[in-house]
């Protein structure tokens, strides 16, 4: 290899392995773990369920008739509500709203939901 073609691939190499600066509005994130979805879970329940159902580990529900959550997944399975909150969340309970769920939203209750199971 002569000369000119060794310092081109020599410097294609270093551009290469360069990194470039971060921009001021470059946003710098990890991969998405459990722990996170579970955050955005709870909040989405305090948010959309909160005002009947006991959404955290303790306490009871607004609504008498509302299942806290610490017992759902001991009713429904997790697999089963999370079908249910795909195709729209409807129950047998008048007073239960119709919820349409995004997938993101399904995944993040459902690790919410794993997160304040109670022992059976």
């Amino acid at each position: 290899m002569s000369i000119p073609r060794l310092a081109a691939a020599l410097a294609l190499c270093c551009a290469a392995c360069a990194s470039p600066e971060p921009s001021s509005t470059t946003v710098l994130t990890g991969p998405d773990t459990t722990e996170q979805a579970a955050v955005r879970g709870q909040q989405l329940a305090t948010q959309a369920c909160a005002g009947c159902h006991a959404v955290s580990a303790v306490g009871d529900s607004p609504m008498a008739e509302a299942t806290p959550f610490r017992q759902i997944v001991h009713r429904h399975p997790l697999d089963q509500l999370e079908a249910a909150f795909a195709e729209g969340l409807v129950t047998s309970h008048p007073a239960m709203p119709a919820y349409v769920f995004r997938a993101s939203e399904i995944d993040d209750l459902i690790a919410y939901l794993e997160t304040v199971q109670a022992e059976p």
